[in-house]
């Protein structure tokens, strides 16, 4: 009777590894394909989508944000805080209170405590 050596233990994780290795390729290969035949369906669509009239000089704001509020909100933050300029306006994502929650409280933890 033949004993199970520790060379044997290594030949076999080296099979066991290179099984991994070739499934793992074939998965990503075929995630590749997948990818190819998606974006060449979203390229189709594309083109067959009627094309946009273009706006020279004018971008248009936020989706449902009347424009005077854009410029009321735009005075106030330069009355307030003097000459700066409004990037972006969106509307507020909710559901990640939390996550300000716990970022408040990590850099709280910071603060010194008293005198030392």
């Amino acid at each position: 009777m033949k004993t199970y050596t520790t060379w044997d233990a290594i030949g076999d994780m080296f099979i066991i590894y290179g099984i991994v290795i070739v499934i793992s390729m074939l998965v990503a290969t075929i995630i590749r394909g997948i990818v190819i035949v998606l974006s060449r369906r979203a390229g189709e669509a594309e083109a067959k989508a009627p094309a946009k009239p273009a706006t020279v000089g004018a971008r248009p704001a936020v989706v449902g944000i009347p424009q005077e509020h854009i410029a009321a909100i735009s005075a106030a933050v330069a009355m307030m805080m003097g000459a700066h300029r409004i990037v972006r306006i969106e509307m507020a994502h909710h559901g990640f209170g939390w996550t300000s929650e716990a970022r408040a409280a990590h850099h709280t933890s910071h603060l010194p405590r008293g005198p030392h």
